[in-house]
Order: structure tokens, then C-alpha cells, then sequence
């Protein structure tokens, strides 16, 4: 069956009287015996080899109830509302009361604390029976998300997304300011297998002037020669720069990320540093040096081409393209998203940028499920991405 299909999206108040009728989840139970139940599975589990690591680093989302619709093989469609354990930017792991078929695909309606419930595209990637009739599902998202959205974190703890980085995938600029010499030294060896261009300042007032020059992330110790961190951060934003910051505290007690909070930075590290930790905190900022975006982002067609005539004005659609659907997006026009959309698809592939199309289908895709362009922010946003990097070759 194709889930566009399903009339389930245009009528939410089906799932009241879904298979799991008044309980709160098929297993019946609640929020403390999820908690319960979430607790003793990770005993069971223990701790994960370190050549076992994931991707992405699982954190506890106990839910009585999350909403999932699952295309089974054989066109079996089921509408449920399933008991949450974990949730990381790639995944999520979910209990059931049966076994489900792997491979069906998914959408998960996460509680998101702003925009409500948004639907995020995934596959059943595993169904393991846990005990008495209790089964762990396991759904790949189809592209990962920034679980911190949905996940209550302490702002000034060391707490990042990545379990596994490659090095040689990050890249980027990076501006390091601090006084100390050897730390420098210590983060420009640490990446030195990334290509990450590192930047190092020793005051705010250098810092403020190397800014000129944009970057992809700004790390910063506690406290500078001229000023405190929080400090820094106020005269950054003032002059509008928008970049990311993680402070380098002393430690990780509770003063250092009371005083890290209050310079509303993204995220901590402290001292001493390692490479580890360093790069975990790089990856949530530094772009993927093997991802194909930059490639997409630019056509295929020859300047030779008849076709490479028009590319100019089309280029400038796609610019315009990205403001209207910003646009549409606060009004929660979604008919003007998807008209949008469609012209892109129609058009990207004759004139050298199918690298679009896929973004562009997932778009159309979640566009047709919630019939709102607010719910579909999420994978708008690549639509909005893409179209603001398209160029001419």
C-alpha cells in the first residue's frame, strides 16, 4: 500500500479508536512502568563494546505513548501508539506487544516542545522479543534528525549526539580563543586528521576582528586575558553573528556549567581535553567532507550546452523559490509549498540538478501525509538548503 494513500493523516481522530482503543500504549502500561521496564532492559544490555560503537549516542525518551503508522509486507497498515525507551538523531527504539515484520515502512510522530507533533520518515529496522510479550521495535530514520529538539538536556553539561566519528569526514572552520598555548596546540593535533581548518585567537578583541572571516564553529575557554566567556558571547551576538559556541571549562562541576550556561553557549568541554570527546563535539558543527551536497548543489550541464542558456534565470528561481517557501512555512501555506516542490521536480533533472530531486520527493511526500507546511518544516528545510546553494558550474 502507499502510505500516500492513507486517509489516516486527514482524520487524527482515528487514532482514538485505533487497535490500542483507550490504553495508553499496547502494552497497557504507564509512564512508570515504562521508566521501569526502559531500566531494566539497560542491565540486561550493559555497556557497549568500544569496537561495537553506533553512530549515534541513545538517550532516554520515556513516553507512555508515541504515534507510528507501519506499512507491513503484504500491504498490512497499522496505526499505533507504542510505549518509547531511546531516541538518537538516527533512530528510535519503541516496545510492542508482537511481533512486526522488519522492513515496513514508517513515520513517527515525534512530541516536539514548540511545533507539536512533526512525522519523521523511517524504517522498521528490527523487531527483537524482550521477554514475556514485550518486543523492542527498532525505526531507522531515513535521514538523521537533531534529536536535542526533542530531548530535555542540561545546556551546560558535555552531552553530544556523535558515539562514532570518522576524522577525515569532518570539515569546516573552526576559531579556537584561548590564552593557553598548549591547549592550541592539543586541539590543532586532535584534528589534525579532519579537514578542519583551525583558527586560534587569545583574546576577545582578536577574536572579535579574526570574525571578519566566517566560521563554522567558535570554541572558547571560560575565561580570556580581556574578559569572561559570557562576555565574549554578548559582544558576539551583538554585532550579529550567529555562530555556534562550545566553552572549554576547567571541569564539568555544576559552577563551570552554571557559568557556561549563562554565556548561552550550544555546549561544553572540559578540561583535559581528548581527542575523542573533541571530535564528538566537532561532528554535531562541522560539515561532512564525503557528503554530496556541494556536488548537488551545482549543475551538470556543460556550458556548451543549449540547456546552459536558461540556467542563469532558473538559478534564480530556485533562490526565490527558497524565500517563498520560508515564507509559506509561517503561514502554514502548504499548497504553495507543494506547488513549489513540483515546479522544482519537474524542472532540476533537464537542467542538471536531480542531486534535488530526492530532497524535493520527501517534501511532496510529507506535504501530502499532514496537509500542513508547519509539520513539514523539517524536511522543507533541505528544499530551502538545496535551493540556496544552487549554482552554475
Amino acid at each position: 500500500m502507499d502510505m500516500r494513500e492513507s486517509s489516516a493523516w486527514d482524520n487524527k481522530s482515528d487514532w482514538a479508536e485505533d487497535s490500542v482503543g483507550a490504553r495508553k500504549n499496547t502494552l497497557g502500561i504507564d509512564l512508570d512502568g515504562v521508566r521501569a521496564l526502559a531500566t531494566r532492559l539497560d542491565a540486561l544490555d550493559g555497556p557497549r563494546p568500544s569496537e561495537l560503537k553506533r553512530d549515534f549516542v541513545r538517550w532516554p525518551f520515556h513516553r507512555e505513548r508515541i504515534r507510528i503508522q507501519i506499512d507491513q509486507p503484504g500491504g498490512t497498515q497499522l496505526l499505533l501508539k507504542l510505549a518509547c525507551r531511546n531516541l538518537s538523531r538516527g533512530g528510535i527504539s519503541l516496545f510492542h506487544n508482537a511481533y512486526l515484520h522488519e522492513r515496513g515502512r514508517a513515520v513517527v510522530w515525534l512530541p516536539h516542545p514548540i511545533r507539536g507533533e512533526v512525522g519523521i520518515f523511517g524504517t522498521l529496522a528490527r523487531c527483537k522479543h524482550r521477554g514475556g510479550m514485550v518486543h523492542e521495535l527498532g525505526v531507522r530514520f531515513d535521514r538523521p534528525i537533531d534529536a536535542k529538539e526533542y530531548v530535555s538536556l542540561d545546556a551546560g553539561a558535555e552531552i553530544y549526539s556523535q558515539e562514532r566519528v570518522t576524522p577525515e569526514r569532518l570539515s569546516g572552520s573552526l576559531l579556537v580563543v584561548d590564552p593557553d598555548a598548549q591547549e592550541q596546540r592539543l586541539i590543532r593535533h586532535f584534528t589534525a586528521g579532519t579537514a578542519i581548518r583551525v583558527r586560534t585567537c587569545t583574546t576577545q578583541t582578536e577574536a572579535l576582528a579574526a570574525l571578519r572571516e566566517p566560521v563554522d564553529l567558535l570554541l572558547v575557554a571560560l575565561n580570556l586575558p580581556d574578559g569572561s566567556a559570557a562576555e565574549f558571547v554578548s559582544a558576539v551576538r551583538a554585532v550579529g553573528v550567529r555562530t555556534p559556541v562550545l566553552i572549554i571549562t576547567p571541569d564539568v562541576s555544576r559552577e563551570s556549567r552554571n557559568a557556561a550556561r549563562g554565556a548561552a553557549c550550544e555546549g561544553v568541554l572540559g578540561r583535559p581535553l581528548s581527542c575523542d570527546r573533541l571530535l564528538r563535539a566537532l561532528a554535531e558543527f562541522m560539515g561532512d567532507a564525503s557528503t554530496s551536497a556541494s556536488a548537488s548543489a551545482t549543475t551538470t550541464i556543460a556550458s556548451d550546452d543549449p540547456a546552459a542558456e536558461v540556467l542563469p534565470e532558473f538559478i534564480a528561481e530556485l533562490h526565490a523559490a527558497a524565500e517563498t517557501i520560508r515564507g509559506a512555512i509561517e503561514r502554514d501555506n502548504a499548497p504553495e509549498c507543494e506547488r513549489v516542490c513540483l515546479m522544482i521536480a519537474g524542472a532540476a533533472p533537464a537542467l542538471g540538478f536531480a542531486g534535488m530531486v530526492p530532497a524535493v520527493e520527501r517534501a511532496l511526500q510529507m506535504l501530502a501525509w499532514t496537509k500542513s507546511a508547519k509539520e513539514s518544516a523539517v524536511v522543507l528545510s533541505d528544499v530551502v538548503a538545496a535551493c540556496e546553494r544552487a549554482k552554475a558550474a
